[in-house]
């Protein structure tokens, strides 16, 4: 017996469950009921989740398929955490596939975590788990106060973010000239000692033994690492393609902890992969015991990279995978039979194996097999040796992903002697036709050349950086000196200070190095120190000094210190360039003792221009300080233009050569800005200096001031001009007043736009006039909403009905010119200018005069940009072939209502069906699935918003196979010995170029196909030279291209060579018999064939009365007999015939007519068609007799009944080849046997059909029993009443005995009315019940009374002896129960058990409670008590419950089993 477990979870209060085992693997099955229902089951899974490893903010989801009767309902769950939020975990069932599916869109780090899956039912539930891992991308800000508490409680593991020691491209800092890439130490740790000489002269390692030391420290480093995590590293196999085009690198290990996670890298940046080989996802990394095996699918050239698998933070294996190419493809090669062929390549880079292929088998080296191999490794040779015909087919070389491949036709040597095997030769055929060692010989010298740049750079590096360390000293004391330049000795003090030497191995450039400490520049060559260049420094960042003993630049540098430029060659010092520091910036003195520029110095601290040679200080620039920006001054004592300084100080202008001081420029500054004195005297312009102090023009040479142009919160006015007059005010804008200065004539100058809070006022025209004050104010056109560029200028404008003022106020508050707005009033025209919109500009704008208003909302944005660099590389073209994914990607800035669209060739995409777009905050993606040829075309993204849309392209080209080449094909020349055909290319080349024509040919009457050989591809004909004159040949045309062979173009017609030469007519046709849907004919072959072989006939027919023939057959359907059934007729119409005979040229002369056929039957006499002759109806229904038959001319037919002409009420319906006898309503008086007679004038027929009208039988009478002898009882019964109407009536017995219980049939077909019961036993009670059965079925039982009461048994005397003997009998027992089977369906089955008893037990096997003794489809045997039952061929309705029950005089036992059939 089997046992089972009993389990409570998951089960209800008080319930027991009970597990089960599921055919799906890691489901756990809990039933809560010991017997199910017949019909029902509990759930369980056909599909269960997959577990996945995917990207942050991917979409991830599980999909599972549940059953179970009645239908489960499917909940999912997770161990830490809750599954109920609907933004980001949705559940979904698809009733058309029965997937339920759990969603996760734009899944997040936190969701990580082991999910479970429940499907219950009222029978039981299953369950199944499943992990999801989640690959974090990038530092997110938000976890920035999270990882400091964790670094305040000392968990730094957490912490540290995971990388790989192999920096991505993206991030990889410029490499040092000679700088050792970490790939080389990484792959030299992974390798075997056999490889590490490649791996050096690829990377240009020269010094073996330097490389073996440090090589051996690392390892034992990394070994200890490792120690931690895996233990028994070892069987490491570099990756490698597949013979099923998929690449894999394999490793064995065993993990210390089996939860430690596994990391792959692909140069330097995490991927993601599946862990099931049914997913889709392109890497998978398998177990199979102690190995893990890395693979990925679909390879395309971007997979090649540098691959490392990593446990925890620990690398384990590093491989490089590299595409080759070949430079030099497989030709196709022709060899005689017997001989060698030669198929040779070169590939772009060294390769110790190929894999090639034969009729797509892969090939080894051996007998039939030589595989050769340059020293180089760059050529690769296959050699079949000893070629047959058999080897003919198409030969390939693969190299990665890259693969070529040739025809190898074998010709067979017509010179060897019949039967026998011609002689081995000792040539070889084939090759590549070019010069192999040449082109190898060039890409080694091309390898070699980058080994020695690689070499050069390196021991440069050396050297520079030997000689860096032999140059510190003095480089201090060049320093020292060009400090006693007296202009720069604050500087030079300053950069004795911070320059140090180079501490890389390599010195140069400082370039952009951060550091927590110092950033300069190391000693150049010349003495000089490198440029500090971006250093980024919480100290001191300076230009090193150079061989002159000046400083060098110090660039860039970013500090919280102090930036500043070195003295140069003549003692100046180098420009401070670009230095942003919190200290000070400013430039060093030039040759000439000026100091240097300031250039574009940020500093929290001063900004000033150096002096110059002539004394004047340096252009302060666009330094930007939070301390004072001046100009310095000019060789001329001017001070240098403050240009564009920002400052929280002061900007002036400086004095020039002249004495005037120097533009101010842009200069913005909380402080004052002003114009500094030109050479005549007068201020410089102050230009558009912006200050919340005073700006005010200076005085030109003529006196006047200069215009003040200035926006201030203080006072704009204009300066005088050189008649006396003040300079305009410009568009001064001011919170105080704003005024027209006074010109040459005594005027005052015009106010211009001068917007100011305080007074406004039109001054005097020429003519001493004022201007209009305007009438009844009224707006004629108002504000609206708006929408402006940010940077860009927007107007508002009002316009009045009359002259009247106003005033703007945005979001309730008053507006007034100043701080980039312009407020004007023209006339009737007010408007409203922002000149750079920003921001803080967008917001309600309203305008009032008087009663009247107005108002319009403006918003400030941007028109949505791409990046250069991801515009660029979107441009690309994406490249796939037919049936694989084209994905296109682009990044973009996250903003609001913005709206990404893509389209293809002008016509936007919608997502569905093979398209899929998905919409990420700071990117879009489109993924065109299983694309077509047809697919190729312009893809272009398009973002839009309110304030504009911006579009970007791409190609898609989508490689296919080549269209057939263009037809039709024509025929250049025909002749008995050549034939030359000629085609168009194709429409469609797939995508690349047609390389060449494959030319096959089929003669007429073959099937096979020949290739006659190929023409490359600027050749669009071809001369057969090998034909038969007067024989047709079919041809047919490939175009070839990478991608493979187009389809065919075929020849429209046989082109035959020569001319042609058609056969003579055939005999006159004969008729041989006629029918309506059939005619045949016979002929003879002609006379004269013309000496070319017959091949076939041809058939045409002529309907009488009409002139057109019609072909029964086609010319290249040749009829090959010289007879024909014609079936193509219509029944009762005349035709004639003729044939014509076919040869290689075609159809020849038709033969002469026959005679007129009609399509008709011949006369015949009428015989029925496999009729039945006996019909039993239930009385009350009608009969319907059918009678088929044949006959020529049609019968006449008649119907009797009993030879008795049929009654009127009996329908006869007659139809072509069929008669039939209806009886609407039938009684028991319409049975009879009935006639039915057909007669034509070929003679007549007969035939009976017996039909019995009946109805269930009556139940018997009385059943009487009556015991003769012992053991036996007659049973008699009155009979049925139905028994005189119906001679087929009979009766059946059932007997039932109080010990089994159940009621068996005795007896059967009896025609009599009483029936012997044997084995009548005393002390059982038996019934018996009598039915009338005929051919409609049973009726009601007569029951019999009881048999068993004393009274009617008959009494045994004993005679008066008393037996002492002793006594044997027991009752019945079972040994040998029966067992459980589950045979296949149509399987033979054996069933036993073993029975005891005295007497003899009676044993009985029942189905279903159904006794199975007498059924013939089991063979029942009792052999000494061991019961067997043997069933042949195992049936669907055999499955079921058996049972065996063994009955004697003392009682009875039983046993039973279950039988499950299996399909």
């Amino acid at each position: 017996m089997f046992k089972r477990t009993k389990v409570t979870d998951g089960t209800a209060t008080g319930q027991v469950g009970f597990r089960k085992k599921s055919k799906v693997p890691g489901v756990m099955i809990t039933q809560y009921i010991e017997k199910l229902p017949e019909g029902k089951s509990h759930p369980d899974f056909t599909r269960k989740p997959i577990a996945l490893t995917i990207q942050e903010g991917k979409f991830a989801f599980f999909k599972a398929i549940v059953t179970g009767d009645p239908k489960p309902t499917v909940v999912w769950s997770r161990n830490n955490g809750d599954v109920s939020d609907p933004a980001r975990y949705q559940s979904k069932y698809d009733p058309n596939s029965n997937e339920h599916t759990f969603e996760m869109p734009h899944v997040k780090p936190d969701q990580a975590d082991t999910y479970k899956c429940f499907a219950k039912n009222e029978y039981g539930q299953a369950m199944v788990t499943v992990v999801l891992n989640v690959i974090e991308v990038g530092f997110k800000m938000t976890k920035a106060p999270q990882q400091q508490a964790e670094v305040a409680n000392c968990n730094f593991k957490k912490v540290l973010k995971r990388r790989s020691k192999v920096v991505p491209k993206a991030e990889e800092p410029e490499k040092k000239e000679g700088e050792i890439d970490p790939k080389f130490w990484e792959l030299l740790m992974s390798a075997d000692k056999k490889d590490y000489e490649r791996i050096c002269a690829e990377f240009g390692v020269t010094d073996f033994r330097w490389m073996l030391k440090k090589l051996n420290e690392m390892k034992r480093e990394r070994e200890e690492e490792q120690a931690e995590f895996v233990k028994n590293l070892s069987d490491l196999k570099p990756i490698h393609i597949n013979a099923d085009g998929t690449a894999s690198f394999e490793l064995e290990f065993d993990l210390l902890d089996p939860s430690s996670s596994i990391y792959l890298y692909k140069d330097g940046e995490m991927i993601p992969y599946t862990k099931e080989l049914g997913d889709k996802m392109k890497h998978c990394l398998r177990k199979v015991g102690r190995k893990y095996i890395f693979s990925m699918r679909d390879l395309m050239p971007e997979d090649a990279g540098f691959y490392q698998l990593d446990v925890e933070d620990v690398n384990m294996f590093s491989t490089d995978f590299k595409m080759v190419d070949f430079l030099v493809k497989i030709q196709e090669v022709k060899a005689m039979e017997r001989e060698d062929a030669v198929f040779e390549c070169v590939i772009s880079a060294p390769l110790s194996k190929l894999m090639w292929f034969g009729k797509n088998m892969p090939l080894e080296q051996g007998d039939k097999y030589d595989i050769e191999v340059s020293e180089d490794k760059l050529i690769h040779r296959l050699v079949v040796k000893d070629c047959m015909v058999v080897d003919k087919g198409i030969y390939a070389a693969c190299a990665g992903i890259k693969s070529c491949n040739a025809w190898l036709v074998v010709e067979a040597d017509k010179g060897a002697p019949k039967g026998k095997k011609s002689a081995r030769k000792t040539t070889r055929a084939g090759g590549s036709g070019t010069d192999l060692q040449k082109v190898a010989q060039e890409q080694q010298q091309k390898l070699d050349k980058e080994r020695e740049e690689r070499k050069e750079k390196i021991k440069a590096a050396r050297e520079a950086a030997a000689e860096a360390a032999a140059a510190e000293e003095p480089e201090k004391t060049a320093d020292s000196g060009a400090g006693k330049d007296k202009g720069a000795a604050v500087e030079v003090e300053r950069i004795d200070k911070t320059s140090v030497a180079a501490t890389t191995t390599v010195a140069g450039d400082s370039g952009s190095g951060h550091s927590a400490g110092k950033a300069s520049g190391g000693a150049k060559q010349d003495g000089s120190h490198a440029d500090a260049g971006g250093g980024h420094s919480a100290g001191k960042a300076s230009g090193g000094a150079r061989k002159d003993g000046s400083i060098a630049d110090a660039g860039g540098g970013h500090s919280a210190g102090k930036a500043s430029g070195g003295a140069k060659q003549d003692g100046s010092h180098a420009d401070a360039g670009g230095g942003h520091s919190a200290g000070k910036a400013s430039g060093g003195a030039k040759q000439d003792g000026s100091p240097a520029d300031a250039g574009g110095g940020h500093s929290a601290g001063k900004a000033s221009g150096g002096a110059k040679q002539d004394g004047s200080h340096a252009d302060a620039g666009g330094g930007h300080s939070a301390g004072k920006a001046s100009g310095g001054a000019k060789q001329d004592g001017s001070h240098a233009d403050a240009g564009g300084g920002h400052s929280a100080g002061k900007a002036s202008g400086g004095a020039k050569q002249d004495g005037s001081h120097a533009d101010a420029g842009g200069g913005h500054s909380a402080g004052k800005a002003s114009g500094g004195a030109k050479q005549d005297g007068s201020h410089a312009d102050a230009g558009g200096g912006h200050s919340a102090g005073k700006a005010s023009g200076g005085a030109k040479q003529d006196g006047s001031h200069a215009d003040a142009g200035g926006h201030s919160a203080g006072k704009a006015s204009g300066g005088a001009k050189q008649d006396g007059s003040p300079a305009d005010a410009g568009g001064g804008h001011s919170a105080e007043e704003a005024s027209g200065g006074s010109r040459q004539d005594g005027s005052l100058a015009d106010a211009g736009g001068g917007h100011s809070a305080g007074k406004a006022s039109g001054g005097a025209k020429q003519d001493g006039s004022l201007a209009d004050a305007g009438g009844e104010p009224g707006i004629t056109s108002g504000l609206s909403d708006i929408l402006a560029t940010r940077g860009q200028p927007a107007e508002l404008t009002v316009k009045m009905n009359t002259d009247c003022d106003g005033a703007w106020f945005k979001d309730g508050e008053p507006l007034k010119s100043g701080g980039g707005i312009s407020i004007t009033k023209d006339a009737n025209i007010h408007k409203l200018t922002i000149h750079s919109c920003r921001d803080t500009d967008s917001g309600l704008l309203r305008f009032v005069s008087g009663d009247l208003s107005t108002e319009g909302r403006i918003t400030v944005g941007d028109v949505p940009e791409f990046d250069e660099d991801d515009l660029h590389k979107f441009s690309k073209p994406v490249i796939v072939r037919v049936g694989q994914n084209a994905a296109f990607k682009m990044p973009f800035q996250p903003q609001e209502s913005l709206t990404v669209s893509w389209f293809k060739d002008g016509t936007e995409l919608k997502d569905g069906g093979g398209v899929k777009i998905v919409r990420e905050p700071n990117h879009s993606r489109l993924l065109l699935r299983d694309c077509l040829r047809s697919d190729t075309g312009e893809i272009k993204i398009q973002l839009k918003n309110p304030f504009g849309a911006v579009e970007a392209t791409s190609q898609l080209i989508v490689l296919d196979r080549p269209g057939p080449p263009e037809g039709p094909v024509e025929t250049v020349e025909t002749t008995s010995s050549v034939i030359e055909i000629k085609w168009n290319p194709p429409k469609d080349d797939g995508g690349s170029a047609v390389t060449n024509y494959i030319i096959e040919r089929q003669e007429r009457g073959h099937s096979l196909w020949t290739k006659l050989g190929d023409v490359s591809a600027e050749k669009t004909s071809f001369r057969d030279r090998n034909v038969t004159h007067g024989k047709k040949y079919s041809y047919r045309i490939y175009a070839e291209n990478p991608q493979g062979l187009s389809d065919s173009l075929e020849t429209a017609d046989s082109i035959m060579a020569g001319i042609m030469i058609l056969s003579g007519p055939p005999g006159k046709p004969k008729v041989v018999s006629t029918s309506k849907t059939c005619i045949n004919l016979t002929w003879t072959p002609p006379e004269d064939d013309k000496g070319v072989p017959i091949i076939g006939y041809q058939v045409e027919k002529r309907k009488k009365d009409t002139n057109q023939w019609l072909a029964l057959n086609a010319i290249n359907e040749p009829i090959e007999d010289v007879n024909y059934a014609v079936k193509d007729v219509t029944e009762g119409a005349e035709y004639e015939f003729r044939v014509s005979a076919i040869n290689e040229s075609g159809a020849g002369d038709a033969s002469p007519p026959s005679a007129m056929a009609c399509a008709k039957n011949p006369n015949m006499r009428p015989c029925f068609k496999d009729p039945e002759d006996f019909l039993v109806v239930r009385a009350g229904n009608s009969v319907r007799v059918k009678i088929s038959y044949e006959a020529e001319p049609p019968p006449h037919i008649t119907w009797l009944k009993d030879d008795e002409p049929i009654a009127p009420w009996i329908n006869v319906i007659n139809t072509e080849g069929m008669s039939q006898l209806v009886i609407p309503s039938s009684k028991r008086s319409d049975s009879a046997i009935y006639t039915i007679k057909a007669k034509n004038s070929v003679g007549e027929a007969f035939f009976d059909v017996e039909v019995r009208v009946t109805d269930e039988p009556k139940c018997p009478g009385p059943v009487e029993l009556e015991q003769t002898v012992y053991g036996k009882v007659a049973v008699s019964w009155v009979p049925s009443p139905d028994q005189e109407l119906d001679d087929r009536l009979y009766y059946v017995v059932s007997q039932h005995d109080s010990n089994t219980r159940m009621w068996k049939t005795v007896a059967d077909r009896l025609f009599a009315n009483t029936y012997t019961a044997h084995n009548i036993l005393p002390g059982i009670e038996y019934h018996f019940r009598v039915y009338a059965k005929n051919d409609m079925g049973l009726s009601d039982p007569s029951q019999s009374p009881t048999w068993g009461a004393n009274s009617n048994r008959v009494p045994i005397s004993s005679n008066g002896v008393s037996s002492m003997e002793i006594s044997f009998e027991r009752p019945p027992s079972i040994l040998v129960p029966l067992k459980v089977h589950t045979p296949p369906k149509g399987y033979q089955l054996y069933m036993t058990c073993a029975v005891r008893g005295c007497p003899t037990p009676n044993v009985s096997w029942y189905l279903n409670n159904t006794c199975i003794n007498s059924d013939k489809n089991y063979y029942i045997t009792n052999s000494c008590g061991v019961c067997s039952m043997y069933i042949l061929r195992v049936r669907e309705n055999d499955g079921g419950e058996y049972r065996v029950v063994a009955v004697n005089s003392l009682g009875k036992a039983e046993c039973s089993t279950k039988l499950t059939v299996r399909d």
